[in-house]
């Protein structure tokens, strides 16, 4: 194989490509001096919150959908083994692809990856195109990749911590700093220690737990319908039949339930006794159930909150920049993002129009003129 080309699907005709070869693992980026930078004005905010109010106010960040999370180059690895062995992608794809995890990557970090991709094939005794072709394919196109400049990667004193570490890491410790509280899919816990990563399966371990709530939520959600459904079956349907027939079947279902009040005082003391215990059992059921998946998320949402990146203690106005567009599920513009924000973390909008459009080319997508979401997706073709 020649070598494999990466692009941006979304700038159409104009979009610049950076190639990887295959066989030496190197990778050009002919954009690498393009990014133009412009800062925004940053007055770190230090929350006064007291020991429990910051913890509820973690949870409650955490509780926000979808979940961020940063992709390393040691988590790409095992999950292509994974990959290869299973014949399906791991977990931590899929809940990208259910859209409850949002992935980023810094392109640092992706060019890293990419180099790596040929060292990883011979580990596994494949051949590279086995690897190139699942990350392409199946991978790719959950990413968003974000290319941070210099000023920005030194705003967190965490990322900086890693860097002394691991120059390599910089770029991924740098991501995670400005997206925290985040998931940090990698099995680095040496060098991304001053993260709070302390395992090697921590991030995993954190996606595991987005599912426990996401599966908690819905069967909480299915014990508070059923007792519902018949209701909602029968309006519905009596709606229907109204629809068809005229009013008069409205007061034929009034007469029917009247009817049915009527039968059940007519029925003897045991038959009504027998009733009342069937429904005391259901209603029983339902309450234990709904208490053991409230415990369930609970306890999933206190593991999260210790798996995850933590805020930094003091937020910049660009790093809540950064998390608004990757939590938000539609692009925004400067105007909508400083209604959103709240002082201190709210930059005004004559600062952060013109941030946002220098770094077009590194850090945001303009969907649409003036809008913008963070990140960018790329694609792979072969030579």
């Amino acid at each position: 194989m020649g070598g494999t080309y990466f692009e941006r699907p979304e700038e159409g005709g104009s979009a610049a490509a950076f190639a990887v070869d295959a066989e030496l693992a190197e990778l050009v980026d002919e954009e690498r001096d393009a990014a133009p930078i412009g800062f925004l004005h940053e007055v770190a905010h230090q929350a006064g919150f007291a020991g429990a109010e910051k913890a509820a106010a973690r949870r409650a960040e955490l509780a926000r959908r979808p979940l961020v999370a940063v992709l390393d180059t040691s988590c790409v690895r095992t999950g292509l083994e994974y990959q290869l062995k299973r014949g399906r992608p791991p977990a931590s794809l899929t809940t990208v692809r259910d859209g409850m995890i949002r992935l980023f990557m810094e392109r640092d970090t992706l060019e890293e990856t990419c180099a790596k991709l040929p060292e990883f094939a011979d580990q596994l005794g494949v051949p590279p195109s086995e690897l190139i072709r699942p990350f392409s394919e199946d991978w790719l196109p959950y990413i968003r990749v974000v290319s941070i400049p210099t000023g920005l990667r030194q705003l967190d004193a965490r990322a900086a911590s890693v860097r002394d570490l691991d120059p390599d890491d910089y770029p991924a410790a740098a991501l995670a700093a400005l997206l925290s509280p985040c998931i940090l899919l990698t099995h680095n816990y040496r060098d991304f220690r001053p993260l709070g990563i302390r395992e090697a399966s921590q991030g995993v371990d954190a996606i595991l737990a987005a599912i426990d709530i996401k599966v908690g939520s819905v069967q909480l959600q299915a014990v508070a319908t059923v007792p519902a459904v018949p209701v909602v079956a029968l309006g519905a349907g009596v709606k229907w039949a109204a629809d068809h027939a005229g009013p008069v079947v409205w007061l034929l279902f009034g007469l029917l339930l009247l009817g049915g009040v009527v039968a059940y005082r007519s029925q003897p003391p045991e038959r009504k006794e027998e009733a009342q215990r069937i429904a005391g059992a259901v209603g029983k059921y339902l309450l234990e159930e709904g208490v053991q998946a409230a415990g369930s998320i609970q306890q999933a949402s206190e593991l999260l909150d210790t798996y995850v990146v933590p805020a930094p203690e003091a937020r910049t106005p660009t790093s809540a920049v950064f998390r608004e567009l990757a939590m938000s599920s539609e692009s925004m513009s400067a105007q909508q993002l400083c209604e959103t924000l709240v002082y201190p973390e709210q930059p005004t909008v004559e600062s952060l129009r013109p941030f946002l459009h220098a770094n077009k080319a590194a850090l945001f997508l303009e969907v649409r003129r003036g809008s913008f979401r963070l990140g960018r997706r790329y694609s792979m073709r072969s030579r």
